[in-house]
């Protein structure tokens, strides 16, 4: 019998989950604003849940819910997100519990698969007790930045707001559904530092973010025209910056390396369950973004 008890998270416990968080990741944790719009502000909704032990709360774990096209079809999907242990009841199995309640919830919901870019730690347990199945890793691009530079030409229209009908990805494979709602909240609604973009008949969405102590810019999403997109990417990347960094789809490594991008020893570790669903376990049959993530 388990020395913790599992239960649906409460407003009450908003400071409990944002110390779990603060302790484990620093200054690279939410902050109070982008929790409460993550989670309070999805279109698609959250799971949320909170382990108490020893009198207190000792672990958290959320799922964000995104309605996705998988294989052809809209259907809901959720992420793991956001989960840590506090470290003196790390062993327990407080992740894994809190990971199962989720997808017994998500799978009552008619949830088709659950993902996940998996950080080191918890790879393992869900490729082990938790029986998910590891996908690909996809691997990080990256512009170098010198501290003085020459500012690339800008040729895009600033982005406001998205107001277009439909999924602007459609002809992608499994992809989350970029329709204005998403786009809006997780973008432009956002409290983090993104900019979007329109040229050419496509966005794309740049971010600014302290990453291991060094500032770097990102291409959070990106649908159209690669080149010219990167470049107006290039033109909002602010003086001092150390580099810019994307995530290549299929097809797209030429335009990146015209751009002056290289791939990184960086990636991230895509993984799936099936819920209500199947789960293709081809990596082509997936389409990310970084802002597809939730750490980016």
């Amino acid at each position: 019998m388990s020395d913790f008890e599992l239960a649906a998270y409460e407003p009450a416990q908003r400071a409990d989950y944002l110390r779990l968080l603060r302790d484990a990741w620093g200054y690279a944790a939410l902050s109070g604003a982008e929790f409460d719009w993550w989670f309070s502000r999805n279109p698609a909704g959250s799971l949320m849940s909170v382990a108490r032990g020893d009198g207190r709360v000792v672990g958290v774990a959320a799922h964000s819910l995104y309605r996705m096209i998988i294989g052809g079809e809209s259907r809901l999907a959720t992420f793991s997100v956001h989960a840590t242990t506090d470290p003196v009841a790390r062993g327990r199995g407080i992740f894994v519990g809190l990971e199962r309640k989720h997808e017994q919830e998500a799978q009552a919901r008619g949830v088709a698969v659950v993902l996940a870019f998996a950080s080191a730690p918890t790879a393992p347990l869900f490729l082990g007790p938790l029986g998910w199945t590891e996908v690909g890793r996809l691997r990080i691009w990256a512009r170098p930045l010198p501290t003085l530079w020459l500012r690339a030409t800008k040729s895009a229209e600033r982005v406001d707001r998205f107001d277009f009908a439909g999924d602007a990805a459609a002809g992608w494979p499994n992809h989350v559904v970029r329709d204005a709602g998403f786009l809006n909240w997780r973008y432009l609604d956002s409290p983090r530092d993104y900019v979007a973009y329109r040229a050419d008949g496509g966005y794309a969405v740049v971010g600014h973010k302290v990453h291991r102590g060094r500032p770097i810019a990102l291409v959070a999403d990106l649908v159209g025209p690669v080149r010219p997109l990167l470049r107006a990417c290039l033109a909002g990347v602010r003086r001092g910056t150390r580099a810019l960094i994307g995530l290549p789809g299929p097809g797209e490594a030429t335009a990146y390396l015209s751009c002056g991008f290289v791939p990184t020893p960086m990636s991230l570790h895509f993984m799936g369950k099936r819920l209500a669903g199947e789960l293709d376990t081809e990596p082509r049959a997936w389409r990310f973004t970084l802002g597809d993530t939730d750490f980016f």
